[in-house]
């Protein structure tokens, strides 16, 4: 083997060494002891991640993690608070999940087909969950 292939096959085992994933955490309250680093087209990082923290212990994060997203949940969340959160995140791209209370005469079932439809306006979505919404609003 001439030096030339040794070398682009150490490349290929190093580079088969060092495998990305996408790890989404429990929802936990508090996301303490961590700090963060970058910003920009770079993204953000975890720079430093403090042992026995929550945010080692329950959110799992390891330092060099990059932070795609955060989802805060609003569930008694004091509306000072939550103000103050929408209003920063409002010049980046967000994404919400809601829950629409939507009139029987709007919505049509397939009978013996899990799904429904819902007439009127439609936003973007990527998901709509409605399993619950069957069995516990509509009563069917």
């Amino acid at each position: 083997m001439d030096s030339e292939s040794a070398e682009e096959q150490t490349r290929v085992e190093e580079i088969s060494k060092a495998v990305e994933i996408v790890v989404e955490t429990e929802a936990e309250a508090g996301a303490s002891g961590y700090s963060v680093t970058g910003g920009g087209q770079h993204g953000i990082f975890v720079k430093d991640v403090l042992k026995d923290s929550p945010a080692a212990k329950h959110l799992s994060l390891q330092q060099g993690d990059q932070l795609l997203s955060a989802k805060v949940y609003f569930d008694n969340v004091r509306y000072e608070d939550a103000l103050k959160i929408l209003q920063c995140a409002e010049p980046y791209k967000v994404s919400f999940q809601v829950k629409r209370t939507v009139p029987k005469a709007d919505i049509s079932v397939r009978p013996r087909v899990p799904s429904l439809e819902v007439k009127g306006p439609k936003a973007k979505m990527t998901k709509m969950v409605t399993r619950y919404f069957l069995k516990e609003t509509c009563n069917l």
